[in-house]
């Protein structure tokens, strides 16, 4: 099959030039090729009807973007389009034990932090900390979410083993990235902290765990990765996560444990609490009303004793 991919720039919409597209399917690397000065190329691959693959675009101070695509048919002609978010540079602050990453002024409230140990990192031996750089990239709506990798994650097994994809409900994501002078990426050997505001539009309305996950580009895929918690912090709730490497991360529930986004409709973490608690106060009210049956009873009987005493 061959289809046209057209890479545009999420901010102008202005085609951009030279972004590395991939197909990805059955865990391989079907296709792969860059794409013109118009932001177009088209891709041809041997494709088996009703499957999916993985469509991705990607280019340097971008966030990498990508759509499934399948079909019942073998079609005469198919194109998809992909828009990639510019990435944010990071505010980076650097103390004798610890560097941070920032989106934003020091000390500003509500923003983006990522801290690590400055132990932790591998410097090249041509480089010093002076020649760092840093990209910080968040989600600040529902709508940015989708300029991240497509929310399809990686299922598993007890074992480990791969059992099939699951649709994703994102609750946060972010790109972190360290770069030495050179643009090649800066190695980190101990875990990461991450803080992260919840989109200003996102229908969470409680603190709770919530799994993260780590996109793996080889796959085009989300897999798990630990677990991150949401906080309260003042009006702004907050997810707090400790990761082992830079990357894309993602909080999100997977459809199957019913927290879900499935294509038959939405659910979302705070009509699961809902019902959660709806059921604590049925079953309340159940007990309230055996014990007021219980009363009424021996009350009932305590009366017709007396009569018969009389």
């Amino acid at each position: 099959v061959q289809i046209k991919v057209q890479v545009f720039d999420n901010s102008d919409l202005s085609p951009l030039a030279d972004a590395q597209v991939e197909v990805h399917g059955n865990q391989t690397i079907l296709a792969s090729s860059r794409a013109g000065s118009d932001g177009v190329l088209r891709v041809s691959f041997l494709y088996r009807t009703g499957t999916w693959v993985i469509i991705t675009a990607s280019k340097q101070d971008y966030v990498t973007n990508s759509v499934p695509w399948h079909s019942s048919r073998i079609p005469l002609y198919a194109s998809v389009s992909l828009y990639l978010l510019v990435q944010r540079p990071g505010t980076l602050i650097l103390y004798d034990d610890v560097l941070q990453v920032l989106s934003g002024s020091p000390g500003a409230r509500n923003q983006p932090l990522v801290q690590l140990q400055r132990k932790s990192l591998h410097l090249p031996s041509n480089s010093n900390y002076t020649a760092l750089a840093a990209a910080l990239t968040t989600a600040r709506t529902q709508y940015e979410i989708g300029g991240f990798p497509f929310l399809l994650g990686q299922e598993t097994n007890s074992s480990g083993a791969e059992t099939g994809w699951t649709d994703l409900t994102a609750l946060a994501v972010v790109s972190i990235q360290l770069f030495d002078k050179d643009g090649s990426a800066i190695q980190v050997s101990d875990p990461i902290h991450i803080s992260v505001p919840l989109p200003s539009d996102t229908r969470n309305r409680m603190a709770t765990s919530v799994p993260a996950w780590l996109y793996q580009p080889k796959t085009g895929l989300w897999v798990r990765n630990g677990t991150g918690y949401i906080k309260k912090d003042g009006t702004q709730f907050v997810w707090n996560v400790v990761v082992p490497q830079m990357g894309y991360w993602l909080a999100a529930f997977p459809s199957s444990s019913g927290l879900g986004l499935s294509h038959p409709g939405l659910r979302d973490i705070t009509t699961y609490h809902t019902l959660f608690l709806l059921s604590i106060l049925g079953s309340l009210a159940l007990l309230v009303l055996i014990l007021l049956c219980v009363l009424l009873y021996y009350c009932r009987c305590g009366e017709r004793r007396r009569r018969s005493q009389l």
